[in-house]
Formats: structure tokens, sequence, C-alpha cells
């Protein structure tokens, strides 16, 4: 990926710029030598005069023909060197897919293999005579969990296409986790009620191991959505 560059304008940072944007701006400058530079891999700003790459090329650059019809532009004064003391904490925003938001998606690809592993297994551990006698639960189920597996998919997919609709779908996507334990008990014991003539209650248990894992799963959808809503990473990430 080709470096990303920043420039230093009457006080604001500007950028980023590919190197090929960056030296048309630059020339536009009155000194543009002396204007403040910085890209990955600086540990402070620098002069443009100092960099090698842009130095180089700011000398064989003819000046910007101006644009017709002509427009009043206003500039504040670029930054001179004196002044980088101002900038040496400056470092541009955080993108990409690294850091925590590299961790979510190392989880949301390891979840996807769970779901369709613990699938397959469970409809593996179902014997036949269970099969026939109560095949609506069990379809129900491989069609609930089927769509999870779906819609982590799709959320999988946007999460590497940078797009805007992935903060949305994955706030989605976890609620529908947290749920569906829950969606799960309530649709099996609704059946074999129905079927066995028995009540509903008599069905609808929860072990304190199921209660563990739900408030597990609420908490740790929690930590993650307010991760997604608040993430500047997150936010400069997902554009497109």
């Amino acid at each position: 990926m080709a470096d990303l560059w920043y420039y230093a304008e009457g006080g604001q940072r500007r950028g980023p710029f590919s190197i090929s944007e960056l030296l048309p701006l630059l020339a536009s400058i009155a000194d543009p030598r002396r204007v403040l530079v910085w890209r990955h891999g600086f540990e402070n700003w620098k002069p443009a005069g100092e960099v090698h790459e842009i130095a180089q090329q700011l000398l064989q650059s003819p000046p910007p023909s101006p644009a017709l019809p002509p427009v009043e532009v206003i500039r504040e004064a670029a930054a001179p060197a004196e002044g980088a003391a101002s900038f040496k904490n400056v470092q541009p925003e955080m993108t990409g897919i690294s850091g925590w938001l590299g961790l979510l998606a190392f989880g949301q690809m390891i979840g996807i293999v769970r779901l369709v592993v613990n699938t397959a297994q469970y409809v593996q551990s179902i014997s036949s005579e269970t099969w026939a006698q109560f095949s609506s639960v069990f379809w129900g189920e491989i069609a609930m969990n089927a769509a999870l597996i779906g819609l982590a998919i799709w959320t999988a997919v946007l999460l590497f296409m940078h797009s805007r609709r992935f903060p949305a779908f994955f706030i989605v996507q976890m609620i529908c986790a947290v749920l569906m334990p829950l969606i799960d008990l309530v649709w099996v014991a609704s059946i074999f009620s129905v079927g066995l003539n028995r009540p509903f209650g008599d069905f609808f248990t929860i072990e304190p191991l199921q209660v563990a894992r739900m408030v597990v799963g609420a908490i740790s959808a929690a930590i993650w959505i307010t991760y997604v809503l608040r993430s500047r990473r997150v936010a400069h990430t997902f554009t497109e």
C-alpha cells in the first residue's frame, strides 16, 4: 500500500494524500520547503525540504497553472519549521482492520466456524426415531441456526469490504446471537407442549448454566456494540 502523507497548514493537519496528490498542493504554497509533512514511519513532523522524496520532486515540478476561470483563494500561512513542536503529538486518524477491530474480525470468523460445527454436530446427534416424531422442532432449530450463520457470513463480507453498513449488521447479529437461545427454548417448549398435550411450563426450563451463558453473551455483546458505536477506527474504516 502506498504511503499516505499529511501536511500542516494554518495550524491544521491536512490529509491523507498520496505523494502524487501532495506535491501539487505543496507547490501551490509560497515556500513549500518549510511546510511540515508526516507519514507513517516518521517519529516527528519534518520540513518538506528535509524529506528526500518530496524535496527532489519539488525542485523538478513546475509551478501549477492557474485555474480557469480564476478563483480567488484565501490561504492561511503554512506553519514554518519553527512551529514543529506544536505538531509533535499530532497523529493521523486510525483506519484499517487492526487493533481491537482486528480482534473483532478474528472473533467474527471463529464465530462462523463454531456456528457451522455446532449445528452439524447437533443434527448428527438426533436419532432417526426422535427426528421422525418431532421433525418440526428440529427443522425450526436448523432454520434459525442457518439464518444466524447467513447473517454472520454477510456481516463478515461487509467487514472486509469496509462497508458503511457493517456496524448496523454487526449490531443486529450480536442482538440475534444473545436472543437465539431464549427463542430456541420457547420454540422447543411450544412444539412439545402442543405435540404431547402438556403444559408449556413443563418444557420451558432454563438451567443455571444456560442462564450464565446468556448473561456472558449479553455482556460481551454490549461491550462490542459499544466499541463499534464509539470507536474512531470503526468510524474512519467503514466508509465505502
